[in-house]
């Protein structure tokens, strides 16, 4: 039986498939094996009918043959042997002929067979005949009809035919039947209860946890991992099934990786573009604007030395310079951030810049309430750099840290070597940096302090000095706990 049709219709699971398959193969099997013991038994019921008939038979046909005379057939002899025969319970007839295959005696009912006779009479032996309806499966047996040739000293006198009924036969053969059909059905309710069992243990249920480490991992679980229960094809394809996950695993932290190095590349790379775009246009309009400002700078100081006795005019004078020096050096800043002045690039120790940079910074007084804590790593490789710039990169970021801290805090200052990098750490505990600003911080002009104490372009000129190292700044900050600030530097040669 085909049930393939079925299952693509009716969504199925694994455990009633098996049960319908072995179902199937199990009432298929004992069926086969329930109609062979049938026809088995069957016949040997028959042929043990035949027998016994044939036995009847052979004790008439003696009978007969004592008769003499033509007139044999009219002999008292044989009736009362013919009344004794009827008698029996399983005889339903008798039907003699003689040698012209005329009807001499015809006794009790019966199907009458003339061709049996005229073969049986022709050949000088029995015939068999079996009257029946029904199916293959399940016949039902009416007659057992015997025919055999009527002989006197070698010679064919006639023929006499005998029906036999089968209903104890057919009696019989229903109980059995039955009996067989019963057999079948608990046999294989038997067969298919345990038979699903013990392939749901070892099968079903093994490949159901199998699927559902598989539905988690789909879900990102990808630390799952399939139990291997059993040293066969099961435990087999649980470890093909580990081996794939953490392979996936690998794959997706390798992919992860990749993505963020291409997202810091992509900012490293926006970032630059916009620095050399500010730039260019920085460089164009401080030397726009220089030429002017220093004529205002020289007016501004004149009218203060004509004016010093008129107070009001020479405070509006005095503001105007403050503002006007201001300016310029905000212009001084955009062109160092557009041209770096050049410097001699040279093997430096990150550690004496560190210790030099600190002796400026600490004297000043945003850093009185200020406590510094300095880790310097040993034999750290120099660095291939210029220590001005260096030293102006970390004054700035000092700067910025005490500014972060007017209540004071702590500075911790960390270097130390990362392969082919030599890194510094400036970290502080201070305000910290929102997370939507971190993008912002090293963009020309922006920052959060007043105008007084910074034009925003500290960062991106150093950020710039470090990348004409070949180096990178990195940043990591959470708003209330503070800031921290690492540089990375290419070792020399050294």
């Amino acid at each position: 039986m085909n049930t393939k049709w079925l299952f693509r219709k009716v969504r199925v699971g694994l455990r009633m498939e098996i049960v319908l398959n072995i179902a199937i193969l199990v009432v298929a099997s004992l069926l086969l094996i329930g109609f062979t013991i049938l026809k088995v038994s069957e016949n040997q019921i028959l042929e043990q009918k035949i027998s016994e008939g044939h036995i009847l038979l052979s004790s008439l046909l003696r009978g007969i043959a004592t008769l003499q005379g033509d007139k044999w057939y009219q002999d008292p002899t044989l009736s009362r042997i013919l009344i004794g025969f009827t008698q029996l319970r399983e005889v339903e007839g008798i039907w003699i002929v003689g040698k012209d295959l005329r009807p001499l005696i015809i006794r009790g009912k019966g199907g009458r067979y003339v061709a049996d006779l005229r073969k049986a009479m022709a050949q000088g032996r029995g015939e068999v005949r079996l009257e029946s309806r029904g199916t293959l499966w399940w016949s039902f047996y009416r007659r057992l009809i015997l025919t055999a040739p009527l002989t006197r000293k070698g010679e064919v006198i006639g023929g006499v035919q005998v029906s036999f009924s089968l209903a104890d036969v057919t009696d019989r053969l229903v109980v059995f039947r039955r009996l067989v059909l019963i057999l079948i059905i608990v046999d294989s309710l038997v067969l298919v209860t345990f038979g699903s069992f013990l392939l749901a243990r070892a099968v079903v249920n093994p490949l159901k946890r199998l699927v559902e480490v598989a539905q988690r991992i789909r879900g990102g679980e990808l630390d799952q991992r399939a139990q291997i229960e059993y040293e066969n094809e099961i435990g087999e394809l649980a470890k093909a099934f580990n081996q794939m996950v953490e392979r996936l695993a690998e794959k997706q932290r390798d992919l992860e990786t990749t993505i963020k190095k291409l997202k810091e590349a992509q900012q490293e790379l926006l970032l630059s573009e916009k620095l050399a775009s500010v730039g260019r246009l920085a460089a164009g309009v401080a030397h726009e604007i220089g030429n002017p400002l220093t004529s205002v700078l020289g007016h501004t100081e004149i009218l203060r030395k004509k004016l010093k006795n008129d107070k009001s005019l020479l405070d509006l004078v005095e503001r105007t310079r403050k503002e006007t020096e201001r300016i310029n050096r905000i212009i001084k800043d955009l062109l160092q951030f557009s041209r770096p002045p050049t410097s001699q690039i040279e093997d430096i120790d990150v550690n004496k810049v560190i210790q030099d940079s600190l002796a400026l910074v600490t004297v000043q007084k945003g850093f009185k309430k200020i406590d510094v804590d300095l880790s310097l790593g040993d034999g750290l490789p120099p660095i291939r750099g210029n220590s001005d710039q260096l030293q102006q990169v970390l004054v700035n970021m000092l700067m910025n840290s005490a500014d972060a801290m007017p209540q004071g805090g702590s500075i911790f200052i960390r270097t130390k070597q990362e392969d082919d990098w030599v890194t510094i750490s400036i970290r502080d505990t201070g305000e910290g940096i929102p997370a939507e600003n971190l993008e912002k911080i090293f963009d020309p002009f922006y920052t959060t302090k007043s105008p007084e104490k910074g034009t925003g372009l500290g960062l991106s000129i150093s950020l710039k000095i470090i990348e004409d190292f070949g180096g990178k700044i990195k940043v990591n900050s959470e708003q209330g706990k503070g800031a921290e600030f690492t540089i990375y530097l290419k070792k020399g040669s050294g």
